[in-house]
């Protein structure tokens, strides 16, 4: 019987380039006999051509003609100047398939694999011998459950190749990628998983084809490890990339990446923000945000900024997670501010992603969406109550940042037109900021040493206070998601115990076109536990698609 005829044609590329693969891998170390692992048979012309640059791209030039001699003759000189260019390559180079999305080849070959103790090993080594067919049916499984549950939904009709003078379609894409140190260094925490599929060369490449295949103008990863930063990026940069990297502070291995394309979009501004501030209690912890002012490189008048961070995960603490989000509005404030009118402040558009770790409604979430929230007289929960709970202060005044999350020091050169704008952060990054004036709290006229509620009038009628009790941001944020689908069924994006909501892709001022939609809870639970063969992270990527116009000052 013929298999092949029982298999859409995609899985015949995947599957065949797996046999190429473990046909390279006999070559060199002489381990295995492939016959028995060829699961069909196929002939044709365009799909010899499509398994051939597969293959050979990514074997010696001295092995071309054995690959050339196993799938057969080319049938015209184009083809075969192909396959003579081949070799010149990028590993990880991708190509559109008919649904238009990047595929970035899978190698489960031995030495990619996590091994259990009860696995056979080869000559002595440390390399899993499970058959790597057996391999492929699990990831083929995983894959296809996933993309069943992953389907973009659009909201316009309008074509999304759709660039013109006045506005630009811009998707961003916003993903955890768990940090491999992470995931070694709390084990308890996989049990339940497919060992093999927690080896870093085989997320590596999951995570790759899942990035790459969103195709987005603006990627936002967290728990981006230091040491695996320059082989991730190889690919990234191959497709024109440029990044900003923000490793979070004192022993954390890991950090954000910021990547954006830089043939569509410059970079004008940015900041690379710590939460971390010494001798705040509140602002102990070594989280980080990273914020980038990004013009269109066609048309720089159309100007945007867009943020990530991963906040504080102790479930405990959403007092913690409330004033790291003040702190890094402050900052964005700063960045995307445009110009006073009439009815008060104008800002360029805003995307605001990450992990948040918090989740849909709760108190720190509902002051990003609803611009307001009153924390004294909560817990460190946010909830109310009355034992233990905030005061009127939540960061101390000596940062300078006013209860409305703005920098006061920058504020008042705006209304003012004198003194500093030098912001009271510790050993952040800011890319057009003088450094060498005095960062003392003298520069701010705030009343540093107080936790006293203080209302200071910087022009006629603007007031900003501290330590009110309240915070409010200027801002009109959205979320991309909605939580839960029309039958009320819960999103998911994480497992924590049960499968919850903890990423976001907040925006405002700014078209929604369509977003990358997330399974609910109840369909989560039919996948094997992510990590697996199809999600190479304990998370699930974002992703939306705007229409972003010319600002009209």
């Amino acid at each position: 019987m013929n298999t092949a005829s029982k298999l859409p044609r995609k899985i015949y590329v995947e599957r065949l380039d797996v046999f190429f693969r473990l046909f390279r891998y006999k070559s060199e170390h002489h381990y295995y006999d492939i016959v028995p692992f060829l699961p069909f048979r196929m002939s044709g012309l365009a799909a010899k051509q499509v398994f051939l640059r597969n293959f050979c791209k990514n074997i010696l030039t001295s092995e071309r003609l054995s690959c050339y001699n196993l799938v057969g003759t080319m049938a015209n000189s184009a083809a075969q100047q192909k396959l003579n260019q081949a070799s010149m390559e990028p590993f990880l180079e991708t190509y559109y398939t008919s649904s238009n999305n990047y595929e970035i080849p899978l190698n489960f070959l031995p030495e990619n694999l996590t091994c259990e103790s009860n696995m056979q090993t080869v000559l002595g080594t440390n390399a899993c011998v499970e058959t790597p067919m057996f391999l492929m049916d699990k990831y083929m499984s995983d894959k296809q459950k996933y993309k069943a549950m992953r389907q973009w939904i659009r909201f316009k009709k309008e074509k999304l190749t759709s660039n013109s003078e006045e506005s630009f379609i811009l998707r961003v894409l916003s993903f955890n990628i768990l940090a491999q140190y992470l995931l070694e260094t709390y084990p308890f925490l996989y049990k339940a998983h497919d060992k093999q599929a927690l080896s870093w060369k085989i997320r590596r490449q999951l995570l790759l084809q899942e990035i790459l295949g969103a195709q987005a103008n603006v990627i936002c990863l967290q728990e981006m490890q230091e040491e695996h930063l320059e082989e991730f990026l190889v690919p990234l940069r191959e497709l024109g990339y440029n990044y900003l990297y923000k490793k979070r502070t004192n022993d954390k291995k890991d950090g954000l990446l910021f990547l954006y394309r830089s043939d569509q979009l410059i970079l004008i501004d940015y900041a690379k923000v710590e939460l971390y501030q010494s001798g705040i209690e509140l602002l102990n912890r070594d989280n980080v945000g990273i914020i980038a002012k990004l013009a269109v490189k066609k048309n720089p008048e159309i100007q945007l900024v867009i943020a990530t961070t991963h906040l504080l995960y102790n479930p405990r603490r959403h007092d913690v997670r409330l004033g790291q989000t003040q702190l890094l509005l402050a900052e964005i404030e700063r960045i995307a501010f445009l110009e006073n009118t009439m009815t008060g402040a104008k800002y360029l558009p805003i995307i605001l992603a990450g992990d948040f770790n918090l989740q849909p409604h709760s108190g720190v979430y509902k002051f990003i969406v609803e611009g307001v929230f009153e924390y004294q007289g909560r817990g460190k929960n946010l909830e109310r109550t009355d034992y233990r709970s905030l005061s009127n202060s939540l960061i101390p005044p000596r940062l300078c940042i006013t209860d409305n999350c703005q920098h006061f020091n920058v504020l008042k050169q705006r209304l003012r037109g004198e003194g500093t704008d030098k912001v009271m952060l510790e050993n952040s990054e800011h890319h057009n900021v003088d450094t060498s004036e005095n960062n003392s709290s003298n520069v701010c006229e705030v009343k540093a040493d107080t936790t006293d509620f203080q209302t200071i009038e910087i022009a006629h009628d603007y007031r900003v206070n501290f330590c009110s009790g309240t915070l409010t941001h200027p801002f009109h944020f959205n979320s991309v998601y909605k939580h839960q689908n029309c039958h009320g069924e819960q999103e998911a994006t994480t497992n924590q115990g049960k499968w919850i909501t903890v990423d976001y892709i907040f925006y405002s001022d700014l078209e929604l076109l369509e977003v990358y939609d997330l399974p609910t809870a109840t369909r989560c639970n039919t996948l094997p536990t992510i990590p697996n063969f199809a999600v190479g992270s304990d998370h699930l990527c974002l992703a939306a698609t705007f229409k972003l116009r010319k600002s009209k000052l």
